[in-house]
């Protein structure tokens, strides 16, 4: 597109060259101004190159003494100038015309994929309540049915929950890739831990889990969204981590706000960079744990949201330790539970 316009601009400065002896010089700086304003429409890169160009086919061809970029007149330097303002100008206002319009159907987009994940969300969350609820009801009824039945509906129940966390994961990245500011209020990280650990109460039976949180400290974050973090990064741990070894949960005040640590002593990270288990569908080569590959990404992308950081790294000794800093410190007195 770009060198198309350039051949047009071309074929103007070729019009003016060729009519030297026929057009006056204020005709022929028309003619290159022309060329400039249509290389123009490509852009600001494309409008100088034409600027460029047209000034000096102008000054070579028709600037006394012709055919050579002398200028003995000091006033042409007034007309070259106007064929750069010209290029800029143009270019720089198509060039934001053209962002303008990419940004607006960016948001049309990301407004159309939100309102699409949300009507498929709303529309699975209640046939997977239903199934899980009638799944575990007819469990837990009736503990005289086979083995191999009570074995079904214990699958049942448990692939229920877990497409029931690929869809809140899946919502939840949605919402903090389109942009959208988290609801921030003062929370205890030890109210935070606790609703985690009451929500994977299940899934950390018979685990030891350490916890080791400074006293009344709290984080400025959105509760709901930060809940979701914790959560994932210790179910990760769950996932991939014998059930003999221990998780420790610890937060302490830093620098910056305040670190939350999860750390466990599992095989550790797949090789290669520590920053790739962050990545969407990230899976490590050795992984047996079901999954989308989502919960790490999820992880990343809040804190990110909430103006914090998250890393991973190896311990000493073998295993993991995730470390999220969020913007906090020491909560505020109301913030603090009595």
């Amino acid at each position: 597109m770009r060198a198309y316009l350039l051949a047009l601009a071309a074929v103007a400065g070729a019009i003016a060259i060729g009519g030297v002896a026929d057009l006056a010089l204020a005709d022929d700086v028309m003619l290159f101004l022309l060329a400039i304003m249509i290389a123009a429409i490509g852009g600001r890169g494309p409008g100088l190159l034409a600027a460029a160009l047209s000034v000096a086919a102008y000054d070579f061809f028709f600037v006394p003494p012709r055919f050579t970029f002398a200028i003995a007149d000091l006033h042409h330097l007034m007309t070259f100038a106007v064929m750069f303002a010209v290029g800029i100008a143009i270019g720089t206002l198509v060039q934001r015309l053209r962002h303008a319009r990419e940004a607006e159907l960016r948001a049309r987009a990301e407004e159309l994929r939100s309102a699409l994940l949300a009507t498929v969300s709303h529309d699975l969350r209640t046939p997977l309540a239903i199934i899980t609820g009638m799944a575990t009801s007819v469990r837990d009824g009736a503990p005289q049915l086979p083995a191999e039945q009570l074995e079904a509906l214990d699958t049942i129940v448990e692939e229920a929950r877990r497409l029931g966390a690929i869809l809140t994961n899946t919502m939840t990245i949605t919402r903090v890739e389109s942009g959208g500011q988290p609801r921030r209020e003062w929370v205890p990280v030890e109210e935070l831990v606790g609703a985690t650990l009451d929500r994977l109460d299940a899934q950390l039976a018979g685990r030891d889990v350490k916890i080791s949180l400074e006293r009344d400290v709290g984080v400025h974050v959105d509760p709901v969204l930060t809940e979701q973090m914790l959560l994932n990064l210790v179910e990760n741990a769950t996932k991939h981590t014998p059930a003999a070894t221990p998780i420790e949960i610890a937060a302490r005040r830093a620098s910056d706000g305040v670190a939350i640590e999860v750390a466990d002593r599992g095989p550790g990270l797949p090789p290669g960079p520590a920053e790739q288990v962050f990545e969407k569908f990230f899976r490590g080569p050795d992984t047996r744990a079901a999954g989308a590959g989502l919960g790490l990404a999820v992880c990343r992308g809040i804190a990110v949201a909430h103006g914090g950081r998250i890393e991973a790294a190896a311990r000493d000794g073998g295993g993991a330790v995730f470390r999220v800093w969020l913007p906090g410190g020491l909560a505020p007195q109301e913030a603090i539970p009595a």
